[in-house]
């Protein structure tokens, strides 16, 4: 396993510590992609995925993200998102920029 692959796995493991995820847990689910055959980009991304299912937590896929699960090209996945853009924001699929104001007191 290359290094970079184990610092976001440890990132991961740190995120989800809280629910007793562990280093090692992430690894099997990790390892459990790979063996599937898909890259190592996409496993990463099934682990975030899976835990968040698991756990009920919120966590942003870009549309890279996607891309790399589903072999599609970004382009790909953002024609898919915006020929269904209300429906996606309507069941909270995606945020919209526009929604997500910074806060900076005046």
């Amino acid at each position: 396993m290359k290094k970079q692959v184990e610092n976001q796995l440890i990132k991961i493991a740190k995120k989800y510590s809280e629910y007793g995820v562990t280093l090692a847990d992430c690894i099997t689910i990790y390892n459990s992609g790979i063996k599937k055959g898909i890259n190592e980009k996409a496993a990463v991304i099934g682990v975030r995925f899976a835990l968040s299912l698991t756990y009920n937590v919120h966590e942003i896929f870009t549309s890279e993200d996607v891309a790399a699960v589903t072999g599609e090209t970004v382009e790909q996945v953002n024609r898919h998102i915006e020929e269904n853009k209300d429906e996606m924001v309507k069941n909270g699929y995606i945020i919209e920029n526009s929604k997500c104001l910074p806060f900076f007191p005046q």
